[in-house]
Parts: C-alpha cells; structure tokens; sequence
C-alpha cells in the first residue's frame, strides 16, 4: 500500500520537477529553445496522460482492471519522467559547473533503464498469458515464464553494469547486444514454446 502511494505521488511530481528543469535549462541555454519545448510538452503529455487513465478509474468505481491500468500508467509515467529528469538536472549542473562529465546524465540514465529491466523481467512470469490460454501444457508455460524473467533479470543487471563500469564507448554496444540477445532468446524460446511436443510414442 505505501509503495502504491509512493508511486502514485511520484507520478504526480516528476512530470512538475521536470517541467521546471525544462525552464531552468531554457532560461540558462536560450540556444536550445526548441529542445526545452519539446521535453515540457512531453512532461505535459504524461500529466494529460495520468488524469485521463485517474478520471477512467473514478468513472468506473474503481475496480480491479482499471485500477490496475492506472497503476501501470502511473508506473510508465515515474519511468519516462525519470529518463527525462536526470540529463536536465545533469546538463543544467554542468552548465553552472556543479557536474564536470557530462556524460554522467547519460551513464545515470541507463543505469535506471537496467533497472527498468530487473524490474520488468522479474514481473514478466505475471504479466505473460495464462497457461490455459496456451497451446501447450501447463509445466512447459511455467517453465517459459521462470525462464523468460530469468533472461531479462540478468538482462538488466548485465545492462547496468555495462554503464556502470565500462567506458561510454564500450557501454552502449555491450548493452544493446545484452538487449538483442535477450530478446532472440525470449523469441525462441516462445517458439518452442508453440511448437506442438512431440511425444516418445509417436
């Protein structure tokens, strides 16, 4: 109950921090006006986004889908304020001079895509369809679903790493081939999955 609220506020602050990020970065960088705009409009995109996804769940008394709606939106909205948030809070520090790398916003950025991924691949056993609405037996489903979470934890955490420790250069490339791997994996695996099995007496 206290990370719903947790969320749920962050979900209505984030787009508002950045917002005047946006507008402490405009006033310091006149130059790049048209960049400014860009990440306010989105900020209040997701702000328009929320209240729609809140006033759906009030209309419709609250119950179990739609309040489950809000929260996933209410979660995409923490995690793309985030991935915006951090390099305007890095690029308006580095313009006064409080940060000297300014690629420190980029590295931190990523740092919280893997965690995205962690997190993501730890659910994914939830979100997949149900065992009976596949065309396999239940053991097989189950197994692809630990299976499935497994790869995008480790996915994730490789992902981390990679921008923690490894420079910029070496980063993106070892971090986007842990992403293509985990998804040609993930892909395979769900078409084994679909693949009728082939019984010993057959």
């Amino acid at each position: 109950m206290s990370f719903n609220w947790i969320s749920s506020r962050a979900g209505s602050a984030l787009p508002l921090i950045g917002i005047v990020l946006a507008l402490a970065n405009w006033n310091a960088r006149p130059g790049a006006a048209w960049a400014w705009a860009a990440a306010i409009g989105m900020f209040l995109v997701m702000v328009g986004v929320r209240w729609r996804a809140h006033i759906a769940v009030r209309r419709s008394s609250g119950n179990a889908a739609s309040v489950r709606i809000f929260a996933s939106v209410t979660g995409a909205v923490v995690f793309g304020a985030l991935m915006m948030i951090i390099p305007l809070a890095v690029t308006l520090a580095h313009t006064y001079g409080v940060v000297d790398d300014p690629d420190s916003g980029r590295r931190m950025t990523m740092i919280i895509v893997g965690a995205y991924l962690v997190v993501t691949g730890n659910a994914l056993p939830k979100q997949f369809a149900t065992a009976s609405s596949m065309r396999c037996d239940g053991a097989r489903a189950q197994a692809f679903h630990r299976f499935a979470g497994w790869t995008w934890v480790l996915c994730g955490l490789g992902y981390a790493t990679a921008w923690l420790a490894l420079p910029i250069d070496a980063a993106a490339p070892v971090s986007m081939g842990l992403v293509a791997t985990a998804m040609i994996l993930t892909v395979v695996r769900l078409l084994r999955l679909r693949r009728p099995q082939q019984h010993a007496g057959a």
